[in-house]
């Protein structure tokens, strides 16, 4: 169980702020598969402007994709080890050494059910884009572990958002409009609540030893 055949490579984090990243990561992933499940069966379709736009992103993304399934679990991972706990000694001490990652997992989840409404328009592209700027350009040290976080621009995409979002305003088209604003707003609550996460590690110990009677 401990070998996760959808991430051959895995980049298992060692401090805890490290573990925020993968927590982070393993949600863009999932979020990533998602996506372009979705969109290879055309159930959905890019919400970008210009052929050059959706072109654009979607190399970006696919490609970013191909390297979180290379070196990051998802959340049938985590889900997993979870669920799987009870079952004996072996997948209960598995579960304790994946739980600062599950912890930071669950707090990424919460809040997007709280910044998300249910039936709320959402981009998913957009937002993978707006969490990782923030968390890569504010943060930095997330790419030593993961220097391929540096190969996109990712100022550069969400200027191209900007460019739909002004159309979509002179084209008096405010759902697209709120919906790209809601974004940036969903992508910094997660990162705030990212940062705001806290994880004790527990180093009491119980002695057996008994107390001498008198």
């Amino acid at each position: 169980m401990s070998v996760n055949l959808d991430c051959p490579n895995r980049i298992k984090p060692k401090l805890l702020r490290e573990h925020k990243t993968e927590a982070l990561l393993i949600f863009i992933r999932t979020t990533l598969e998602q996506y372009f499940k979705d969109l290879d069966e055309n159930k959905i379709h890019f919400q970008m402007g210009t052929n050059d736009d959706n072109e654009v992103l979607e190399n970006a993304l696919r490609w970013l994709l191909a390297q979180f399934q290379d070196c990051v679990v998802n959340s049938t991972y985590i889900r997993s080890i979870i669920s799987s706990a009870h079952i004996s000694q072996a997948m209960s001490m598995l579960a304790k050494k994946e739980e600062p990652v599950m912890v930071y997992y669950d707090a990424i989840i919460n809040q997007m059910q709280k910044s998300l409404l249910q039936g709320q328009n959402w981009i998913p592209e957009q937002l993978v884009v707006c969490l990782l700027s923030e968390w890569v350009i504010e943060e930095e040290k997330p790419t030593i572990l993961y220097p391929f976080l540096k190969e996109i621009n990712y100022l550069e995409l969400l200027t191209r958002y900007d460019n739909v979002r002004e159309e979509a305003k002179e084209e008096k088209d405010w759902n697209k409009t709120a919906a790209i604003m809601n974004m940036y707003k969903v992508g910094s609550d997660l990162i705030h609540r990212l940062k705001n996460t806290t994880y004790k590690i527990n180093t009491k110990r119980v002695s057996k030893t008994r107390k001498k009677r008198k």
